[in-house]
C-alpha cells in the first residue's frame, strides 16, 4: 500500500513528465516552424532578386537602344547584347524558382513580351541602317511598348513574391504566438 507522501511524488512526477512532453513538442513545431519560414522566405528572395536584375538589365537594354538611335551604335549594341545575356540568366533563375500560384503564368508572360521585344530590336536594327526616321517610330510604336509591358511584368513578378513574403511572415508570427 502506497502512503500519502509516496501518492503525491507519483503526482507531481506525472505532472513534471507532461510539462517536459509540452515543452519538448513546442520546441519541435517552433523550430519545424522556423525552418518552413525560412525557405519559404530564401525562396520568393530569390524570385525578387531575379525580378530586380531583369528590371535593371531590360532598362539598360532600353538605355542602350536610345545610344543607338543617336548614333552610338557600337556601343549601343554592345550593351544592349550583354545586358540581354544578364536578362535571359535572370530569367532562367527565376524560372528555376517558381514557388507560388501564378507565378508560372507571370513568367511565361515575361518570355513571350521579351521574345517579341528582341524580334523588333533586331528589325530596329535592320531599319536603322537605312531610315533613321523609321527606326525612330518603331522604337515608340513597337519597343518602347513592349519594353514598357515587359518591365512591368517584372515588378508583377517581384510584387507577388513580396506579398507572399510578407503573407508568410505574418502567418509565422501568428503561429508562433499561439
Amino acid at each position: 500500500m502506497q502512503t500519502f507522501r509516496q501518492k503525491i511524488f507519483i503526482g507531481y512526477g506525472a505532472s513534471l513528465i507532461l510539462v517536459v512532453l509540452i515543452l519538448a513538442w513546442a520546441m519541435f513545431m517552433m523550430l519545424r516552424l522556423g525552418r518552413a519560414s525560412e525557405s519559404i522566405l530564401r525562396e520568393n528572395y530569390r524570385s525578387i532578386q531575379a525580378a530586380e536584375h531583369m528590371i535593371d538589365a531590360i532598362e539598360r537594354q532600353d538605355s542602350a537602344i536610345l545610344l543607338y538611335l543617336l548614333g552610338y551604335q557600337e556601343q549601343g549594341l554592345k550593351e544592349f547584347r550583354e545586358n540581354e545575356t544578364a536578362f535571359l540568366q535572370w530569367l532562367g533563375r527565376a524560372r528555376d524558382n517558381i514557388t507560388i500560384p501564378g507565378e508560372k503564368e507571370i513568367i511565361d508572360s515575361i518570355e513571350q513580351n521579351y521574345t517579341r521585344y528582341l524580334g523588333e530590336v533586331v528589325n530596329l536594327h535592320l531599319k536603322g541602317a537605312s531610315n533613321q526616321g523609321g527606326a525612330i517610330n518603331l522604337y515608340h510604336e513597337l519597343i518602347l511598348p513592349l519594353f514598357r509591358s515587359t518591365r512591368d511584368t517584372c515588378v508583377k513578378l517581384r510584387e507577388i513574391n513580396h506579398e507572399t513574403m510578407y503573407a508568410a511572415s505574418n502567418r509565422a508570427g501568428q503561429l508562433s504566438l499561439q
